[in-house]
């Protein structure tokens, strides 16, 4: 018996193809975490963690929207190649443009933005390969977004897993030989090596080719991008800011040994929540592009998607759950001990956040703006607020209460923004009633 009839022809293939890249992802970050406790102690895995959202929020800013029109309208038009041309030509003049602006204007700022986010301006060089970092991942972004977008799964997973295992070969020697120094230009060669890798696997692919990317501006694509950003703009920028705020507030209201351990605790669920939104994030926004005029599959697709991304990431929280104890101590290091008594909040948060994170998707493939930008400004507020309300009183452990508590708002208000669509049986076609 396969789970084949249940999942269905293509979310199955996308958790085979998505699970043996978490799998990998699995190994390399428990390893990855590992290192991190033992050569770099919860404070410089605190920082090494404020690079990494920094990168992301960077990104996220200039490219999300851009990335997650291209696989949107990548899938809804790969069969028209005169139209794929001017989508993935705009998408990357448009992506050449950003990047590079960015890269330049981190420069100019690295010794303030060092001083902010990693408490030592002399730490500015570090800000400056940080912005060739991100402009590395905006470009690959853009080639990892076009090639799931034309249903290239095989050669997204594949550029993943290399990518995947080439980090980890380059961050944990860093950490070994130079502490955290190591750690953070580690963390940030781990960026720059991902560009080639997944050029590499673009250049064997045959559905997609480099001319493609050669196409001339389009002032009517750019308008459908720009349309993507107001949604993603708020996810890019609010939800990795939240996180920067949050371990800051850990850092100066605790200590940054506290911010270290609720860091870690995160750090997990980020390792194993992996296989979900990996196989999902393979199939799902095309898939919705794919069923954007038949309202009933439509339904259908986003119900059983939702129930699947829930139910494996219960599982997995429960087990985690139960051995938290023992998976702390073979994970982490000694002084991550009170990790453990964080963990319980922060997996039912995993197990609510997976379902607003998959409805998440329903809204920006309708193009729900209002609804969208509404979560993504009052959750991560929510979540900040409970913060700084509910640790005095418990401590690092508040942290983790917060997320939950604003997870659960995040799937209930998600829900009512989809109601029409969830609880609402879409009437077939006359042509499919005949049949």
């Amino acid at each position: 018996m396969t789970l084949r009839p249940v999942l269905g022809a293509g979310l199955a293939r996308a958790f085979g193809l998505g699970g043996s890249q978490a799998l990998v992802r699995l190994v390399c970050g428990f390893v990855s975490i590992k290192v991190s406790a033992v050569y770099l102690g919860p404070s410089g895995l605190a920082l090494v963690a404020q690079l990494n959202t920094f990168v992301t929020l960077c990104q996220g800013l200039l490219g999300s929207g851009l990335n997650t029109a291209v696989v949107r309208v990548g899938a809804e038009v790969r069969d028209d190649r005169a139209r794929l041309t001017r989508l993935l030509g705009t998408a990357a003049r448009l992506t050449l443009v950003l990047a590079v602006g960015l890269a330049l204007l981190l420069a100019v700022l690295a010794p303030w933005v060092a001083d902010w986010l990693l408490h030592d301006a002399s730490l500015a060089w570090v800000m400056v390969l940080a912005g060739a970092a991100v402009a590395a991942v905006m470009v690959n972004g853009l080639l990892v977004s076009a090639l799931n977008g034309v249903g290239d799964m095989g050669r997204v997973v594949g550029s993943n897993v290399i990518v995947t295992v080439l980090s980890l070969a380059i961050f944990a020697p860093a950490c070994w030989l130079w502490g955290l120094h190591g750690g953070l230009v580690g963390s940030i060669v781990t960026y720059l090596v991902a560009l080639p890798v997944t050029a590499w696997c673009l250049a064997g692919s045959t559905r997609l080719s480099w001319p493609l990317f050669k196409g001339a501006f389009d002032a009517t694509e750019a308008r459908r991008i720009a349309g993507f950003y107001p949604m993603l703009l708020a996810h890019a920028v609010l939800t990795p800011l939240s996180m920067l705020l949050v371990r800051d507030a850990a850092a100066t209201g605790l200590t940054l040994d506290a911010a270290g351990h609720w860091q870690a605790a995160w750090r997990l669920s980020e390792v194993y929540t992996q296989i979900i939104t990996t196989s999902v994030s393979l199939y799902f926004m095309p898939r919705l592009g794919q069923l954007a005029g038949d309202a009933p599959r439509l339904r259908a697709e986003v119900l059983r998607t939702l129930a699947v991304a829930v139910a494996v990431t219960a599982v997995l929280a429960l087990v985690i759950g139960l051995l938290r104890v023992t998976v702390v101590r073979w994970v982490f290091a000694p002084s991550f001990a009170p990790v453990a008594e964080i963990m319980p909040w922060q997996l039912a948060g995993d197990v609510l956040k997976m379902g607003a994170w998959t409805l998440g998707f329903v809204l920006v493939s309708q193009v729900r703006t209002g609804w969208y930008v509404l979560l993504e400004v009052l959750v991560p507020a929510l979540f900040y607020g409970g913060v700084v309300l509910l640790m005095p009183r418990l401590g690092v452990q508040g942290v983790s209460v917060a997320y939950a508590l604003a997870s659960a708002c995040h799937l209930l208000l998600a829900a009512v923004a989809l109601r029409g669509l969830l609880w609402t049986v879409p009437a077939r076609a006359p042509d499919e009633d005949s049949r």
